[in-house]
């Protein structure tokens, strides 16, 4: 039993009184004034008769300071503050009202004289508890006057609000269980188990290889990292909160980083202490479509955010013309960042884009480097159209145009030099899916691929001007890897994915493994041809070309390769593909037990004047499922020999994530402004 003191310590309690506290502070206007000092004197009594259990005092004490203000302050609020060491309720109700400013001092007090059991704890002494009181009396003079009643039953109301919520999502909790939710976690021996705390300039060594003098920028790549673990709910995957990893390699020096990003959810639940958002892990069964209603009702007005401000920034990343950083979630606004000169990642917040975007942008918008223009889509608060397409320049959203799209996935678009293409494909969002435990996505085998077709030369946007072209049969489309204009038509590269029956991944339901394919719009003849090439019997995702040819025509791109099995992220290897001679050009397979993740091209600093665009490297983390062991490599892009050009032991695990960036040198050295935003 711990210790208790007022500036002291005393012997452990001979009973407990749990309600000696609460009882001396009874809320009602004639009392309001004298409640907070009754409240101490009448832990200082139980103090000295030595029957006040110390959990209960901090807790109790701060229930009585507090209580006189919101009335409803819930027994379960009041036990978080002793133990879970968070403000709890009582700091989300000062976010409310920035005029209560002792309640929050005074929950700070209560807060750290709650430690452990076996601490021996100090509360505040007296003379420490009488100045915040003398505050407290110089803030309840105007009520007296009625002046700030208006705001208290607002706080009230807010309190039981929020009390009644989270006892409603917590009983659901506990009918759905966390348990298999979580088998991620395990998978390929822990691959993608969450990393506990950020990383500041790690010097990374070399394992094998040398270190090529013509690389010089920063690498980065985001995925989810659940901040809380393990996890009170249901977690899916792709539940975690944004993580960015980074290295920087200047002047033969290579330094690892990583951080959260630290978007208004992260800090909320971080201040909570707990989870509170709805995750994609609890929309399972009846209970998870339970609490999609209640999330439905409620909303994040609780916390004050705006639906698009709930991202957890964990998917996608994207460099802008005007040299900011993004982290990207389909379900909100693009979040900003900063490299240090270490490349350590430093949140900024959410882009608005100055004010003129309102609502969420998807995780791959594509930037044209040549014209400075970024085209994005995502999701529309509109019933009726729920759906839009949009277009930025010097930073600002110029263009938005809401599409007749409803329940189709669309997590990726793609532009060429005079075409911006919405993909619509046979993947088809079901509620009852949740219901029944499946995947949300189900192939819809009536459902056939069609593309939306933007001409980039007719002005202003408008759904009129979209040209719709559909195929003859159903397909899906996740990611693209390249496209460019052709004698009247639109040539596509991208994985396609057909009906399986049966088969169930972590999102996505009855489609195959994807397959690499070349696939031909033909504007004029409107019809739409989807070719195998050679290497379509390789399972692949995740393709890239080098960032700065999109919208234009380049000649290779890179994918990684699937390994067997049911683990969407079991990446074995890296394929190179030949947009001329329209085939596989080559393949790199890692060691046994060895994954990796999207292929970033990395280009040579001191190309050779004849080079051709894939003068320079492959890069990537690996990870090692057997040692457990995390790696950075580059591959020859040119040769695509499997034997890395360097290899580097990173000396933390680095779980597997996204979407990646390379950011070169040059840009860097801009800095702000003209390049990329650096601290």
């Amino acid at each position: 039993m711990a210790s208790l003191g007022f500036g002291g310590q005393m012997p452990a309690p001979k009973s407990i009184r749990p309600r000696s506290v609460i009882s001396a502070c009874t809320v009602s206007p004639r009392n309001l004034r004298t409640a907070p000092k009754a409240a101490v004197q009448a832990a200082s009594r139980l103090h000295e008769r030595g029957d006040l259990e110390w959990h209960l005092c901090g807790c109790s004490v701060a229930a009585a300071v507090v209580s006189c203000t919101t009335v409803a302050l819930s027994k379960r609020s009041t036990t978080q503050i002793s133990r879970r060491r968070r403000l709890s309720l009582p700091t989300i109700m000062h976010k409310q009202t920035n005029g209560m400013l002792v309640m929050r001092e005074s929950a700070i007090l209560a807060d750290r004289a709650a430690t452990s059991e076996d601490a021996v704890v100090s509360l505040p002494t007296m003379e420490q508890l009488h100045q915040p009181l003398a505050e407290w009396y110089a803030l309840m003079d105007p009520l007296r006057d009625g002046r700030l009643w208006e705001d208290l039953i607002k706080e009230a109301w807010f309190s039981l609000r929020f009390g009644v919520v989270s006892a409603a999502f917590d009983f659901l909790d506990s009918v759905q269980g966390v348990g298999a939710s979580t088998q991620w976690a395990t998978e390929l021996n822990g691959a993608f188990h969450p990393v506990s705390s950020p990383v500041r300039e790690t010097s990374l060594t070399v394992k094998s290889g040398s270190l090529p003098l013509d690389v010089s920028g920063a690498f980065l790549r985001v995925g989810p990292n659940p901040a809380i673990w393990p996890p009170k709910k249901r977690t899916h995957v792709f539940d975690g909160d944004g993580m960015v990893h980074t290295v920087r390699i200047s002047g033969g020096e290579v330094l690892y980083n990583c951080a959260f990003m630290e978007t208004e959810r992260w800090k909320f639940e971080q201040q909570l202490g707990a989870e509170w958002f709805l995750r994609l892990g609890e929309l399972h069964g009846a209970s998870g479509l339970a609490k999609a209603l209640l999330c439905q009702l409620t909303g994040n007005k609780l916390t004050g955010l705006q639906p698009s401000e709930a991202s957890t920034a964990n998917t996608g990343l994207a460099c802008t013309p005007d040299g900011k950083l993004w982290a990207l979630n389909e379900c909100g606004l693009p979040f900003r960042f900063q490299l240090d000169e270490v490349g350590y990642p430093i949140s900024l917040g959410f882009d608005t884009l100055q004010g003129t975007l309102k609502g969420n942008m998807s995780a791959h918008p594509k930037l044209d480097q040549r014209t400075g223009e970024i085209f994005f889509h995502g999701p529309s608060a509109a019933s009726e159209a729920p759906f839009f397409v949009g277009r930025c320049v010097d930073g600002v959203l110029i263009d938005r145009v809401e599409l007749p799209l409803t329940d189709g996935f669309h997590h990726d678009l793609f532009i060429t030099e005079k075409y911006v293409v919405v993909v619509d494909g046979s993947l088809k969002f079901d509620p009852s899916s949740i219901l029944d435990g499946e995947p949300f996505w189900m192939f819809e085998p009536k459902r056939k691929l069609r593309f939306g077709l933007w001409p980039r030369c007719s002005g202003k946007m408008s759904a009129d001007a979209f040209i719709w072209i559909d195929a003859i049969e159903a397909a899906e489309i996740v990611h693209t890897m390249h496209a460019y204009d052709d004698d009247g038509k639109v040539v596509l590269w991208a994985p396609v994915g057909r009906e399986l029956q049966g088969a169930r991944g972590t999102v996505l339901g009855d489609i195959g493994p994807c397959q690499m394919h070349r696939i031909v719009i033909d504007v004029a003849a409107n019809s739409v041809d989807i070719q195998s090439v050679p290497g379509s019997e390789l399972r692949t995702e995740f393709p890239r070309i080098r960032d700065d040819r999109v919208g234009q025509r380049t000649r290779y791109g890179y994918s990684a390769l699937q390994g067997e099995g049911d683990c969407e992220f079991n990446f074995i290897g890296i394929a190179k593909w030949d947009f001329e001679t329209g085939q596989l050009s080559n393949s790199i397979y890692f060691p046994a037990g060895v994954v990796g993740g999207e292929p970033i091209f990395v280009p040579s600093t001191t190309p050779q004047p004849c080079a051709g665009d894939d003068a320079g490297y492959i890069g990537m983390f690996l990870w090692d499922s057997w040692k457990r062991e995390s790696t950075f490599v580059l591959y020859d892009a040119q040769t695509m020999s499997a034997e890395p050009v360097v290899e580097m032991h990173v000396p933390r695990r680095v779980p597997l994530g996204f979407h990646a960036l390379w950011i070169p040198e040059d840009a860097l050295q801009r800095g702000s402004g003209a390049g990329v935003e650096v601290a």
